[in-house]
């Protein structure tokens, strides 16, 4: 509880501090800082910290990476460690420490204002979870940014690209099988998923597994599950802190891998980029209109015509 405390007096300051970049907006969700009236050539994805950069936070960025690649910026993406695989696997250059006084631009999210304070180079800070959003979050972002640059995005692909590779370490799955992916646990925005939201989520994929005898997979980090006392006696095949976030991505892209059951989170983004069904617990939102933006615009975060055939909302 302790660390969720933090985590959220954390998001309620840095809404102060983006409530004083208010005199540099440069859009309804962008601000610009350190303006500098030079030719931009190298720019750098500046992401350095989980806590207010989660995993499918840097989904949320890979079109606009592959954008500015193609329109010839040397490119540089600041991840957190655990996504630098994913990015390195798609040919993107990762930044080093000293790339960082080095680039023209730098593109991060608000929640790294206090970060990039004593950097002196051009920064544009986007918030991702404004409700002022009126596109898909993929698309907004690539808008807005090329806007800024002066870059023409007549024709663009707004899907994050996906990772994947044959891991022997997913052996343990029987190819004549068929599965339920499970995970319920988050922690973006867990302040708003107590005991009620787990007996959802687990009795709906109890229903689930019951309905279509589909093997259930566990998944969710060791901490994930130490700090965890249920029983799971529907469950198949538990390996809570047994695969990384690497081998996530290939476990999810196995065609014998039917449905996720999770809620609102990187699982889900996963399901959603190889448009694969997920049943989603949404943990809701304070304002009805941050509810509205989110299920409208972030899951999924790009252009889909069979959406609602992929999210189907529990609870």
């Amino acid at each position: 509880m302790r660390i969720n405390f933090l985590y959220n007096f954390k998001k309620v300051f840095n809404k102060l501090e983006i409530f004083a970049l208010r005199h540099n907006k440069i859009e309804s969700n962008l601000f610009l800082l350190n303006k500098k009236n030079k030719q931009i050539k190298s720019i750098l994805l500046f992401f350095p910290d989980y806590e207010m950069m989660h995993y499918g936070d840097h989904l949320f960025f890979e079109p606009l990476a592959r954008n500015l690649r193609l329109k010839g910026y040397q490119l540089y993406i600041s991840p957190i460690k655990a996504m630098e695989f994913y990015f390195q696997s798609l040919g993107y250059k990762i930044a080093e420490e000293v790339t960082l006084n080095k680039v023209d631009l730098i593109i991060t999210r608000v929640e790294f204002i206090k970060i990039t304070k004593k950097i002196k180079n051009q920064i544009l800070l986007i918030d991702t979870v404004s409700s002022t959003i009126k596109l898909p979050l993929c698309n907004d972002i690539i808008e807005k940014v090329s806007n800024y640059l002066g870059d023409d995005y007549a024709t663009y692909d707004s899907v994050p690209a996906y990772y994947c590779d044959k891991n022997p370490a997913l052996l343990f799955l029987n190819k004549n099988d068929k599965y339920i992916i499970f995970n319920n646990y988050i922690d973006s925005g867990s302040i708003r998923s107590g005991s009620s939201h787990q007996k959802i989520i687990i009795d709906f994929v109890k229903n689930l597994n019951s309905k279509t005898r589909l093997k259930v997979i566990h998944t969710g980090s060791n901490k994930d599950k130490n700090n965890d006392f249920r029983k799971y006696d529907f469950v198949d095949i538990d390996i809570r802190g047994k695969t990384s976030i690497k081998e996530l991505f290939t476990l999810c892209s196995l065609h014998n891998i039917l449905y996720n059951v999770s809620f609102d989170g990187f699982q889900m983004h996963l399901f959603l980029i190889q448009k694969k069904k997920s049943f989603v617990l949404f943990r809701g939102r304070f304002l009805k209109k941050n509810e509205y933006f989110i299920k409208k615009y972030v899951n999924p975060p790009f252009f889909c015509k069979n959406s609602k055939n992929l999210i189907e909302y529990i609870g």
